[in-house]
């Protein structure tokens, strides 16, 4: 059986605290977002949940954008700590397991190995598709299907309820946009394989920011704030 600890924690002194306390109320939204997108995601995925197959590859579609916008943003915040002596100092009492997990993320941070990696398959989706519908790129991902026999058809369904809608021509020009443009995947090279690779590579830095923000949080709460 799964166990659960709560912890309360006192406002008054979190918010004595200044600035800090809100890098650590803004690490616990991202990792409420990163770990919902990572479930819903999961959930699509699963063979065996009761998922109408015709949402199913939008709907897993929909969650790594999901992902990648959330990442995006929470990476400032392992920066912020990288930059705040006292807060790092925290990072180093934490366990091995937390600690590696910081330094995953922190390849990602500006001059990091991971830097240029990070920007194209994770901030590339955040700023072009997450939350946003460009007219240039969709031009081009519509030019490139429309022109290719094997690609000129796709569709779309109605139904008796929304639940039953979907329109897959706008997945299938995402998976271009995303595929083609941002991730800049060759027509030559395995089209899945390619893709694997780099959604583990962002669902491994997800599982990093979980992992580390978890204990951080909970070790910085108890030490500061908790009631």
């Amino acid at each position: 059986m799964a166990r659960r600890a709560i912890t309360f924690v006192d406002l008054t002194r979190l918010q004595a605290l200044g600035e800090r306390a809100s890098v650590i109320i803004r690490l616990m939204m991202a990792g409420n977002d990163i770990a919902l997108a990572n479930q819903c995601l999961g959930y699509y995925k699963a063979k065996e949940s009761q998922v109408n197959n015709d949402i199913r590859h939008g709907a897993e579609l929909y969650f790594v954008k999901m992902q990648c916008g959330h990442l995006n943003e929470a990476i400032k915040l392992i920066e912020e700590i990288d930059n705040d002596k006292y807060l790092l100092e925290r990072v180093e009492r934490c366990s091995k397991f937390a600690i590696d997990a910081f330094a995953k993320l922190k390849k990602c941070l500006r001059g990091g190995s991971d830097e240029r990696k990070f920007a194209q398959y994770i901030g590339q989706i955040r700023h072009n598709t997450a939350f946003h519908y460009s007219n240039e790129l969709v031009g081009r991902a519509l030019a490139d299907r429309a022109g290719r026999p094997e690609s000129r058809l796709s569709k779309i369904t109605a139904g008796d309820n929304i639940s039953l809608w979907r329109l897959h021509l706008a997945d299938d020009i995402l998976e271009s946009i995303v595929l083609r443009q941002i991730w800049k995947i060759p027509r030559a090279a395995n089209l899945q394989h390619e893709a694997d690779n780099i959604t583990a590579f962002g669902g491994d830095l997800c599982v990093a920011f979980l992992n580390f923000s978890g204990e951080y949080i909970f070790r910085f709460v108890k030490e500061h704030a908790a009631y």
